[in-house]
């Protein structure tokens, strides 16, 4: 009987021991890292008009990136980014938390960045090969930076894998907002309608609800391809033109007006990488199309293609992009060198040339990113 107790006490003192032990390899402990970033740009642009200079230098990003994992399958991610002239509110980039429900399922809840392009993920400096963005994330034209809601994610496979994000929520406009040294970038549009005739077209911030989607596929590293939507409530817009004397009809006098336009708009589009060892492909076409009661309006469309090649820590690049708008069409052709001496620091160079039938403007950018 006795040897019968031991043998229960024993058993009972490993499995306690063995649960304890167990338990202790299985207790998370929370992880949180803290990265940064600056970015000091220099612009040059011949002959621009309208512009008290044609050169400039600014810090035109500096971001700091909190990530704070509680649990294993929780992560809370907070980003803020300076950008000269831009408000509090959208230089809160990402404040949200992903819950990891299984493999295939993730649940995001806060405000994050659209997964709709691929560059879109980009956004930062420090993990973008170009010193500027494509004109499809920069102008915000196809669909804003990001969105304040909740999103349904997740991936199934390894080798071959599929892959999904559907989201809704709320998002402020962020159309044609200038970007860079002098504030060029972002700002084209209304540029170059200028040098067309045309007057200059300001949106304001306001405030909409949106539900879009994205779904592609993917083979190792080799492939990737995408496609995705965004469509918006329609959109109520108060903006304010000015017209010269005469313009309107004979003996109208100049002054400004105020239009109240009813927009509905939906865009769609596809994505494309191709990658062997250090050499990768990338391409984005976007479509919208627009209708009012109030005008015609015009379907406009973006295509964009880079060309890179790393060797060792110095990648050259190459990038086309096409901007149709029905009325306003122009391109842009980039080409440039990123120099990664450090993981720490970041030299990207790089000649622009915008063509429109207008004027031609060639530019240069250089910048120097410090990150933490």
């Amino acid at each position: 009987m006795a040897n019968y107790k031991f043998t229960i006490i024993a058993f009972l003192c490993a499995f306690v021991i063995g649960t304890s032990s167990a338990f202790a390899q299985t207790v998370w402990e929370p992880q949180t890292n803290i990265t940064g970033y600056a970015s000091t740009e220099f612009n040059y642009f011949d002959d621009l008009e309208g512009y008290n200079y044609n050169y400039g230098v600014a810090v035109s990003e500096a971001g700091i990136l909190i990530n704070y994992k509680p649990l294993s399958n929780l992560t809370l991610k907070s980003v803020f980014v300076y950008r000269p002239g831009y408000s509090f509110d959208k230089m809160l980039n990402e404040v949200s938390g992903e819950y990891v429900l299984n493999p295939y399922l993730n649940v995001k809840v806060g405000r994050f960045l659209q997964a709709l392009s691929p560059m879109n993920t980009y956004y930062y400096a420090p993990v973008n090969t170009s010193a500027t963005l494509p004109i499809l994330v920069s102008n915000n034209e196809f669909f804003p930076l990001n969105i304040d809601g909740i999103s349904f994610n997740g991936s199934h496979g390894q080798d071959f894998k599929f892959k999904y994000d559907l989201f809704g929520g709320t998002y402020t406009n962020a159309l044609f907002k200038q970007t860079g040294a002098l504030g060029f970038f972002g700002n084209e549009v209304n540029y170059f309608n200028a040098l067309n005739g045309a007057e200059p077209i300001e949106f304001p911030d306001f405030r909409n609800m949106a539900y879009a989607g994205t779904v592609g596929f993917s083979f190792k590293n080799y492939v990737d391809v995408g496609v995705g939507f965004f469509n918006p409530n329609n959109e109520i817009v108060d903006f304010e033109m000015t017209f010269a004397a005469d313009e309107l009809y004979p003996g109208s006098p100049a002054g400004t007006q105020v239009f109240t336009i009813e927009v509905e708009k939906v865009t769609y589009g596809a994505n494309l990488k191709l990658q062997y060892n250090n050499t990768k492909l990338t391409g984005e076409i976007w479509k919208a199309e627009l209708s009012t009661p109030q005008a015609d309006m015009p379907d406009y469309t973006t295509f964009y293609t880079e060309l890179s090649h790393r060797i060792n820590r110095v990648t050259p690049y190459f990038r086309y992009e096409n901007q149709d708008a029905g009325a306003l069409e122009y391109e842009r052709l980039t080409a440039g060198l990123n120099y990664k001496p450090t993981f720490e620091t970041t030299f990207k160079i790089e000649y622009l040339n915008y063509l429109n039938e207008a004027d031609d403007i060639h530019g240069l950018v250089a910048a120097f990113i410090f990150s933490f």
